[in-house]
């Protein structure tokens, strides 16, 4: 008799808290507490840039002209300097705009030229028509060897719509350094079919 009410007591101690819920290993139930996802940080254009960008009339311009500085690191002023002193331009800097890859500059920001600021002839194409007609944006970076951070191509991207919107400037004259001259600027890793894609 005792050995006939052991089992049945073991079920009954052991095995039916499992099935109820009633056991110290008992997994909740519960819905896991949601944590939504941080949303990838847009770019987020400073309002001296823009008061910069939207102070003064602006003379005509067709084409939006880009390259890459060649170099791993720099900024508008280190580059303007050089420039000015080695390349012996008298306005400096070369590029109406540069945006930074963190060396130099933060990553992603977009720094104004002087030649942007005063609406004069860029000294970045290597071509009269080009100097005369085109802004010339400089992203920091040599990529031949290595490709534009995504923060740089956001804020490229954000700067030719604007330009494109500003200076009515259509889709097919936004245009790479070696377009129409003999140079590998901005170089095999730049994505221009990307940027092209994202331009509204």
């Amino acid at each position: 008799m005792i050995k006939c009410k052991w089992p049945c007591l073991k079920f009954l101690l052991l095995i039916a808290p499992l099935l109820y819920g009633c056991s110290s290993t008992h997994v909740s139930t519960l819905p896991p507490i949601y944590k939504p996802e941080r949303p990838k940080p847009e770019i987020v254009i400073p309002g001296s840039i823009m008061s910069e960008l939207n102070k003064f009339k602006i003379r005509p311009w067709k084409y939006i002209v880009i390259h890459h500085s060649a170099s791993d690191s720099g900024n508008a002023a280190s580059i303007g300097k050089y420039h000015k002193n080695e390349k012996g331009w008298v306005n400096g800097l070369g590029y109406h705009f540069l945006i930074g890859n963190g060396n130099g500059s933060r990553d992603g920001q977009i720094e104004v030229g002087n030649r942007w600021d005063d609406q004069i002839d860029g000294a970045h194409a290597g071509n009269g028509e080009y100097n005369k007609h085109g802004v010339g944006i400089c992203l920091i970076g040599n990529f031949e060897n290595d490709y534009p951070t995504s923060s740089q191509i956001s804020s490229l991207t954000y700067l030719i719509n604007y330009l494109q919107k500003r200076c009515n400037i259509p889709r097919n004259q936004v245009i790479m350094h070696r377009t129409f001259r003999k140079t590998v600027c901005p170089g095999r890793h730049f994505p221009y079919n990307k940027v092209m894609a994202r331009l509204k």
